[in-house]
């Protein structure tokens, strides 16, 4: 090669492996398709999983599971999207969304819940509801009934 064939090749390599200035990558940790992880995860930020988990996974963020992802033991997150299964007990702050390729085999609490139709939940669901008490005046003159 030539001098300048050299500094063109260079140049445009340089240019397009070059990460932009705005590009975080410590925004969300991924797990890819096809890979297995065995023992627990712990994040403070974001997950989203596309392989397979055995064993917990704990995120104080978001926890994305793609269609090809698969956790067999405990999640606790702040919120969860679910496209794959979950053999395991899930512990959802916030919001649970559960599209139509969603398995879940196992007993659920979560702050709120969304569910696209063929989603499937085999197991106990718990869904963060709290009764407000009423005080005692309230009860004496006008009887309300509490529901959850």
């Amino acid at each position: 090669m030539t001098e300048r064939e050299l500094v063109m090749f260079k140049n445009s390599k340089s240019e397009d492996m070059s990460v932009p200035e705005n590009f975080d990558t410590n925004t969300i940790d991924r797990i890819a398709e096809g890979t297995v992880i065995e023992g627990s995860i712990k994040s403070t930020k974001s997950i989203r999983i596309d392989g397979k988990v055995k064993g917990s996974v704990f995120c104080a963020g978001r926890v994305v599971v793609g269609k090809t992802g698969l956790i067999e033991g405990e999640v606790e997150c702040d919120s969860a999207d679910v496209e794959g299964t979950l053999n395991s007990t899930v512990k959802v702050k916030g919001l649970l969304e559960l599209k139509a390729t969603a398995i879940i085999n196992g007993d659920s609490q979560v702050g709120k819940l969304a569910v696209i139709p063929g989603a499937e939940i085999n197991g106990k669901l718990d869904m963060g509801g709290t009764v407000k008490s009423l005080s005692k005046s309230d009860s004496t003159e006008n009887p309300v009934e509490k529901t959850a």
